[in-house]
């Protein structure tokens, strides 16, 4: 650097530092009647300093005013401006001057803020040199970063309108199935923490209370006309459903009512459950009727017929022959109507059980032996597979039997002949259970439905060629599940399984149960 210059450098620094102590002493050592004349010399001795920023650098052999210090941002050198000024009018700098309670760290501020004056003066002093649309775009961050900031102000807000939606759409998910503690002080909190930030605003703190209670008013009032709409769907599809419209498809969100769309899809489906219930409970009423009509009917009108041929018939040989055709139908009608009324009962479950320490695997085989006969008139080969321990169950010795009978005697109505026939006894470890299967090949297509093969007056053969009731799967199911048992029946093609089930009074010690015996 050029020594004079620099000696003229040198001379307008300390002409400057004299210049500012000059106002800074004038300043400190005046004496002021009130505080406001004190601000006002004060505003005077900042603008003094500031114009010192306009005339230095009209003398030309200071060299001074296009420093690099002097191109600092104009949002910088205005916010150094103004809290210059409002440090002299507001703070505690005029009333220390009023008071002559003046220290050395009062003197230091005074200077600072007349540096800071000059310096800011002379910063904004650029725009009458540049002009005001060169300097601002020069000089200016807003105008320099703009697009930035823009953008900036925009993700900001875009950001918080997300924010606020998620909050808002969250008191939508509330599920009024739960506790919601959590849900009220997550609200509570943030209201809080709006409002602390509103009191620390001080003079501005009521006006933003206003425009937060406005913001919160169009919310609040956005989300009751939300719910009240929601309500209103949710209504519009209640009215629907009970007008019989069971199908109807649930697409709308709505909203805090979602867990209740749930509920709905849950009425809807019991509601169609109902309804087949009660259709399938029609058909088979109808279908109770009309085979009940048909099975009393059929030995009804044999027994008419035979008592008009016996009133009339002579020969002593023929006499006898319908006498035994009579007993014999009329048999067959007590027998139908001991089954229709033993049916009733259990289905009604108006049966008191005697219960007794049953050996299951004795009790069938004892039934087994009992209709032996049966068995080879109807050409059947068993197949039987017992266990070789017992098989302890609480059960009515008298129901047990009946629904090994059933069982047994419908094996050997339906099932081909010549065929084999396979029984198998065991115990299901996991369960504790008494296992009992039958298994046979039917001799006519079973047409009839798994379930609907244990319903009242329901045979196998749609054509009910054969004798029976159609009542004896029906009553053996009723009298095992009176006592607490489970009985399944399997439709394989032609193959016909039934699987009954009774939980185990005394479960064997032992775990190998695959040791069986085989009966023939």
């Amino acid at each position: 650097m050029d020594t004079k210059l620099k000696n003229r450098h040198e001379l307008f620094m300390g002409l400057l530092l004299a210049y500012l102590a000059i106002i800074t002493v004038v300043l400190a050592s005046g004496w002021y009647g009130t505080v406001s004349v004190a601000g006002e010399m004060s505003l005077v001795a900042i603008a003094a300093a500031a114009a010192g920023a306009w005339i230095f650098p009209l003398v030309g052999s200071f060299q001074t005013g296009n420093e690099e210090i002097f191109k600092a941002p104009f949002e910088a050198a205005a916010l150094i401006g103004l809290t210059v000024i409002c440090y002299s009018q507001y703070g505690n700098l005029p009333w220390e001057l009023h008071a002559q309670m003046v220290t050395g760290t009062t003197i230091c501020i005074i200077f600072v803020g007349m540096a800071a004056s000059y310096w800011a003066s002379g910063c904004l002093r650029h725009i009458s040199v540049m002009g005001l649309r060169a300097y601002m775009k020069e000089r200016s961050l807003l105008v320099r970063y703009g697009k930035w900031i823009r953008m900036a102000c925009r993700r900001g807000v875009k950001e918080a309108k997300s924010g606020i939606g998620k909050l808002y759409h969250s008191f939508e998910e509330i599920d009024f199935s739960e506790r919601n503690n959590k849900v009220i002080l997550k609200i509570v909190t943030v209201n809080f923490l709006i409002l602390a930030a509103v009191c620390t605003l001080w003079v501005f703190g009521i006006f933003a209370l206003l425009v937060y209670s406005v913001i919160l008013f169009g919310i609040l009032r956005k989300y009751f006309n939300d719910i009240r709409g929601k309500y209103a769907s949710l209504l519009r599809i209640t009215n629907r459903m009970a007008e019989g419209e069971l199908d109807i498809e649930i697409t709308e969100d709505l909203g805090i009512f979602n867990p209740f769309k749930t509920e709905m899809l849950k009425i809807q489906a019991g509601y169609q459950k109902a309804v087949e219930k009660e259709v399938q409970s029609q058909r088979m009423r109808t279908e109770l009727v009309t085979n009940v009509s048909h099975d009393l009917k059929t030995p009804l009108t044999a027994i008419i017929t035979y008592v008009d041929l016996l009133k009339e018939e002579k020969d002593e040989e023929k006499r006898k022959e319908y006498v035994g055709i009579l007993d014999k139908k009329s048999l067959r009608l007590k027998a139908l109507i001991e089954d229709l009324f033993e049916s009733s009962k259990a289905s009604s479950q108006n049966v008191t059980l005697q219960i007794v320490d049953v050996d299951v695997t004795n009790l069938f085989k004892q039934v087994k032996l009992e209709l032996e006969e049966r068995f080879k008139e109807a050409g059947l080969d068993f197949r039987c597979t017992y266990p070789e321990e017992k098989l302890i169950c609480a059960l009515d010795s008298q129901k047990t039997y009946r629904i090994f009978e059933n069982l047994l005697i419908n094996v050997s109505k339906y099932a081909l002949t010549g065929t084999r026939v396979y029984v198998k006894i065991y115990t299901e470890a996991e369960s504790q259970t008494a296992a009992i299967q039958i298994m046979n090949v039917s001799a006519e297509e079973i047409t009839v439905k798994e379930a609907d093969l244990t319903e009242r007056f329901v045979r196998g053969d749609a054509s009910r060629n054969t004798e029976g009731s159609g009542l004896g799967l029906a009553i053996a199911k009723s009298f095992t599940e009176l006592q607490k048992g489970s009985f399944q029946i399997k439709v394989e093609g032609d193959l016909f399984k039934v699987e009954v089930r009774f939980r185990l009074k005394e479960y064997p010690a032992y775990e190998n149960d695959a040791a069986v015996r085989e009966n023939m």
